[in-house]
């Protein structure tokens, strides 16, 4: 979903506009939807994929999001997983064997039938690519690893029977997250079959072959969600026009539009003058933009967490490598403050992996890391630093204590943090260069196994289930995995909750708040905060109803009309 800045701002949910060039429709009653129009979505960041299996970032989500779509759904208003492409699921007693009915009727835009074989198609495409970051959803089904491996040409443990209608996926053990997790094929949405297969055949033991490089994936053939691709135009905008064959009904708006603007301000003066109708907003605007009378603000929790992640792989930073040091950093950052002065108290500080909004969270016993610059110097000494002349710590060897810190360009919260952080941390004896970059470059730079990064400023949005194998199971550290900072102290409990056998909630959420523990005491990121979703939409945009957790507010968005 959007954040309310710019470094985060691209794990987040785009805005919404209403274009001044929209063809205008047809007059009616008050009250009564009227098609035709156009809405146009901001966001400080490009797309990088069109294809699902590939996407980590969320401006690229947000745009495939709008063609291939999942089995299942999270209700938007509790989170509970509920039906969408399949008209109902199971999940076995013993929790190894999860089967999906397809509803009757679904159609590709193209009109080719929508079957079971796109679902094994995907979750194949996902195993065999090099570039994924989704290939842990399947590692307790049978057979997926052995398709990867090139020993089988298909997942065994995935079936399709009933002529396409039904589909069966088998573990290996319980897997307690399969609901949550299965219903998009691995890569939250599901791409035709009928056409990525021109490009690349899953029946094959070929290992070097994938759709990493497929024409398709900034091309995307067909759409089985609300609206279909027209144009890409890069570093600008991306347009789809409605999905007449869309199975929940075509969308009463012709046509939609994600433009990229330059910043977060870029896009509030594009609010303010009605070019853009729906937008995410920082803090600092929530008081003016509230006065505007055709602006209506929402504001609810978010799915999602601010950080600074820690590099302590990075030779040149040693001291990142000392959890004393990490803990420190923890100490001599004033987290209330900023929450305070730069969020303009639209957010909550989190002191782990879980956010308010999930079932797993609970800060009881957790360290919460009050700011306190005496402490903060009594763990750097204790880590083996010494003061020099300058104000600034020395590392045994002489190297001056420093960290370069970087976060995305494009927001007013990311620079107003890097220079609260500075000016902190310089008072404990650390020396900070700030440095402001490009979203893209940023997430590019900072993978894991990328040694020349000390520190980065980050948001990462999150799904509805709470499953933290994703970003903090060892097996999750490599060049395209979300652990991009090698934490690897509690394997044991993130599979332990995952995979049983107890998968009830009481359970989970304890071993979940073990993991939490950890990371409190680790301080592998010195965690920040969750920010709210603020949110403001032209008064026009009808239908328009933001949930917390309906990820990009789409949840009904065929519904959408502009009033004139």
């Amino acid at each position: 979903m959007r954040r309310s800045f710019a470094l985060v701002a691209v794990l987040a949910l785009i805005a919404i506009a209403c274009g001044p060039s929209a063809p205008a429709p047809q007059s009616g009653p008050v009250g009564k939807p009227v098609p035709g129009g156009r809405i146009v979505a901001a966001d400080t960041s490009d797309i990088k994929t069109l294809n699902p299996v590939l996407s980590s970032d969320v401006p690229s989500s947000n745009a495939w999001g709008l063609m291939y779509l999942p089995l299942t759904r999270s209700n938007a208003d509790n989170a509970q997983i509920e039906p969408y492409l399949a008209e109902k699921f199971d999940l076995s007693a013993d929790g190894l064997k999860l089967t999906y009915r397809l509803r009757d009727g679904l159609v590709w835009s193209d009109g080719v039938a929508f079957n079971g074989e796109d679902y094994q198609y995907t979750a194949e495409a996902v195993m065999r690519s090099k570039r994924t970051v989704r290939k842990g959803t399947f590692e307790n089904v049978v057979g997926a690893k052995d398709y990867q491996d090139g020993k089988t040409d298909s997942i065994s443990g995935i079936t399709v029977s009933d002529a396409g209608k039904t589909i069966e996926v088998r573990f290996t053990q319980p897997f307690c997250p399969a609901v949550a997790q299965l219903g998009g094929a691995g890569a939250g949405g599901m791409i035709p079959k009928h056409s990525f297969l021109k490009f690349w055949d899953n029946k094959s033991t070929d290992t070097s072959k994938n759709i990493d490089d497929n024409p398709l994936n900034m091309n995307p053939p067909a759409s089985i969600g609300p609206f279909v691709f027209k144009e890409y135009v890069p570093g600008d905008r991306i347009t789809f026009t409605r999905n007449e064959k869309y199975f929940a009904g075509a969308p009463l708006i012709d046509e939609f539009t994600i433009k990229v603007y330059a910043d977060a301000n870029a896009i509030k003066s594009a609010l303010e003058v009605g070019e853009v109708s729906y937008a995410g907003v920082e803090g600092k605007d929530w008081d003016a933009l509230s006065k505007n009378e055709v602006l209506k603000g929402y504001r609810f929790g978010g799915l999602g967490l601010t950080y600074i992640g820690w590099n302590p792989n990075n030779p040149k930073t040693p001291w990142l490598a000392d959890k004393r040091f990490r803990q420190a950093l923890a100490y001599g950052l004033n987290v209330d403050q900023l929450i305070d002065k730069v969020l303009f108290g639209f957010g909550k500080r989190v002191y782990g992996y879980s956010v308010p909004l999930y079932w797993s969270f609970d800060d009881e016993g957790m360290n919460k890391y009050p700011y306190d610059m005496a402490k903060a110097k009594q763990l750097i000494e204790a880590a083996g630093a010494t003061m020099g002349s300058d104000g600034f710590y020395r590392w045994p060897g002489g190297a001056t204590v420093s960290l370069k810190i970087e976060a995305s360009s494009g927001s007013s919260v990311n620079e107003s943090t890097l220079q609260i952080a500075q000016d902190q941390y310089g008072k404990i004896g650390i020396k900070v260069d700030p440095q402001l970059i490009a979203f893209q470059t940023l997430t590019e730079k900072t993978r894991f196994g990328k040694p020349d990064w000390e520190a980065f400023v980050l948001g990462f949005s999150y799904g509805t289930e709470p499953d933290p194998y994703g970003i903090w199971h060892s097996s999750q550290s490599h060049a395209t995995g979300f652990n991009r900072v090698g934490f690897k102290s509690a394997d044991a409990t993130i599979e332990k909750q995952r995979n049983g056998p107890d998968c009830s909630i009481a359970t989970r959420k304890s071993l979940i708040h073990q993991v939490d523990k950890t990371l409190n005491d680790e301080q592998p990121w010195t965690f920040l905060w969750a920010d709210d979703t603020l949110r403001f939409a032209q008064k026009s945009i009808q239908a328009f109803d933001p949930k917390p957790f309906s990820t990009r507010s789409f949840w009904n968005i065929e519904k959408w009309w502009i009033k004139r």
